[in-house]
């Protein structure tokens, strides 16, 4: 039993480290956005749109590299590489895609600076995004069914 409240604890730990390294980690796509879009916008005069939709991107892919390597790092061993890398891209595509839809939304029907609607959109979005990237795009891969069995073993032992 002891054991058990021991791993939920340790599991908890985790998941809440995780969260404030997503935390620290979220100010990439924000910060990086908000610079690209702003220089973008006002050093070389690119409209409004493409521009925070170049800015997006590009800081969406330096927040995949930052995820991978550092947030989520944990499970690295048992994850699959090639299949997180289109999970993320479709997740953070439908994140960014929604994040961009609110901060134009508030641009063009309330007269909301993109600037401005990106603090806006950002603090909507801190929950969805580490629920979706914490438990579907970098979830720990499942363990081998040799692995499972031998860990089931162990456990029956312990019990007896």
């Amino acid at each position: 039993m002891a054991k058990n409240k021991q791993r939920k604890h340790r599991i908890l730990l985790t998941l809440g480290w995780q969260f404030i390294k997503l935390q620290i980690a979220g100010n990439i796509p924000f910060w990086g956005t908000y610079i690209i879009n702003a220089i973008l916008d006002k050093g070389f005069n690119v409209d409004s749109f493409n521009a925070l939709l170049v800015a997006t991107v590009l800081a969406n892919v330096l927040f995949f590299i930052v995820d991978d390597r550092w947030v989520f790092n944990d499970s690295r061993g048992t994850r699959k590489p090639a299949a997180e890398t289109i999970k993320f891209v479709v997740f953070m595509s439908l994140s960014a895609l929604l994040t961009f839809n609110i901060t134009w939304q508030l641009h063009t029907q309330f007269g909301i600076s993109t600037y401005i609607g990106q603090f806006i959109s950002a603090a909507l979005s801190i929950t969805w995004t580490f629920v979706g990237l914490r438990f579907w795009v970098f979830a720990p891969g499942k363990q081998p069914a040799k692995k499972r069995r031998r860990a089931r073993r162990k456990l029956a032992a312990a019990r007896r």
